[in-house]
């Protein structure tokens, strides 16, 4: 094989859990004032780019009175509230153990913070999967800037330019990029193929993805 590390995405790659996050964002907004015709509730926010930024775009537009903070709390706990509906994408658990196969490291590189992405891990028993976790709090900069990535490839002693990096958001294939590692984009309702400007390859679901085809990436 010509790569050596796979560093995955979590939410909205390993979990399809954007429409749970996009009904969190709408009640919050919803709940402090804002009327549904004054934003899309099936896509309130930027996918990947964590609730920090997230919340801070929303709260100067609309003019929120709670603190950042206060609305990220807010969010995870009715997030977390909601795990319920939240699923592990089809084909992810049969291309890890394809990868292990192989040898390849997996590495995690999430927006999220500790305490939200333990539960979720938790709840849905993916923990095992990881040989070397990454969430905001432990980076400078979170996505579009490649430190998530990057601290993965540090934790795991990866070469950067062995690395595939699978996502489902915009922003992190450009934080990919950044980080020279090879970008796999999964499409979505939020996210469509013609967004997705630099990935080596682009999936609507990881069923399609194997080893085999990964490497090809490497040889073309």
């Amino acid at each position: 094989m010509k790569f050596s590390t796979v560093i995955f995405d979590l939410d909205g790659t390993i979990l399809k859990n954007e429409v749970v996050y996009a009904k969190v964002f709408s009640e919050i907004l919803q709940k402090y004032g804002v009327t549904g015709d004054k934003f899309d509730e099936t896509h309130p926010h930027i996918t990947g780019v964590g609730l920090e930024v997230n919340w801070t775009r929303l709260k100067e537009k609309f003019e929120l009175a709670p603190t950042v903070t206060v609305l990220k709390h807010e969010t995870q706990a009715s997030y977390l509230a909601k795990m319920n509906e939240v699923e592990v994408a089809p084909g992810f658990v049969e291309l890890v153990e394809a990868l292990r196969e192989e040898g390849i490291g997996i590495g995690l590189a999430t927006s999220n913070e500790w305490w939200v992405v333990e539960d979720e891990l938790e709840d849905l028993d993916l923990q095992k999967y990881f040989d070397a976790i990454v969430t905001v709090e432990e980076v400078m900069q979170p996505k579009p800037a490649p430190d998530l990535f990057l601290e993965v490839a540090r934790k795991l002693g990866a070469e950067y330019a062995e690395c595939v990096v699978i996502e489902d958001s915009v922003v992190g294939i450009k934080a990919a990029l950044a980080a020279d590692m090879v970008g796999v984009a999964i499409t979505s309702n939020f996210t469509p193929e013609e967004e997705f400007d630099g990935a080596s390859w682009v999936v609507s679901s990881m069923e399609e993805i194997n080893p085999k085809l990964l490497d090809a990436l490497f040889q073309s």
